[in-house]
């Protein structure tokens, strides 16, 4: 079955465990490489953005998926937002640390997006 995947990376290198998830479940399928960060941040959380950048864009080209960068205000928003706006159906991300005090991005976008499949990588 044809999906269209949303795999959500950080800043972090292990983004290509996501990116080959993905790959792993395309058959035939749109990818998307999505990486949202806060407005007033780096993308990538370094000063040496540029090639954290590139070697995301090179991540998702060698993956035949297209990136997107995205900047928001509400990055929990930009993501549902985006995953509406494309039909997005299995969303594929890294597991967020547990907080006890807070709900993590995951808990918060699956109740937002109750039709989209999560397909969490520990």
């Amino acid at each position: 079955m044809k999906h269209n995947i949303m795999v959500c990376v950080t800043g972090s290198r292990t983004c290509d465990r996501l990116i080959s998830r993905g790959l792993e479940r395309s058959a035939d399928s749109d990818i998307h490489v999505v990486h949202c960060v806060e407005t007033g941040r780096n993308f990538m959380g370094t000063p040496f953005e540029g090639d954290a950048v590139e070697y995301l864009f090179t991540a998702a080209q060698l993956a035949g998926a297209e990136l997107i960068l995205l900047r928001a205000d509400n990055v929990d928003d930009a993501l549902v937002e985006y995953a509406e706006k494309n039909g997005i159906d299995v969303i594929i991300m890294g597991a967020s640390p547990i907080n006890l005090d807070h709900e993590t991005i995951v808990t918060r976008l699956q109740r937002r997006l109750p039709n989209v499949e999560f397909d969490i990588i520990g």
